[in-house]
Formats: C-alpha cells, structure tokens, sequence
C-alpha cells in the first residue's frame, strides 16, 4: 500500500517539475512578443 502511494506521489511530482519546466521555458524564451515584429513588422496603412 505504501508503495503504490509513493509510486503516485513520484509520478505526480515527477508531472509537476516537468510542466513547470515547460511554462519557464515557453514564458522566457519561446513567446516574446517582440519576435513578432521583427518577423513581421506592422503595417504603417490601415486598410
């Protein structure tokens, strides 16, 4: 019984650290929203 209840709280923050990861990762280096201007600046005409 005690093992099954570690197991699960392994795997949980096992889950945990890695969706922490992830977020960090996407919110410091993959979504800047500067990037997007330089990729593709805004138009200067409203349409």
């Amino acid at each position: 019984m005690g093992l099954m209840y570690s197991t699960v709280i392994g795997y949980m923050v096992v889950l945990g650290l890695t969706a922490g990861f992830i977020m960090y990762y996407l919110s410091k280096v993959a979504l800047h929203a500067s990037d997007a201007e330089t990729i593709d600046p805004k138009p200067e005409n409203k349409f």
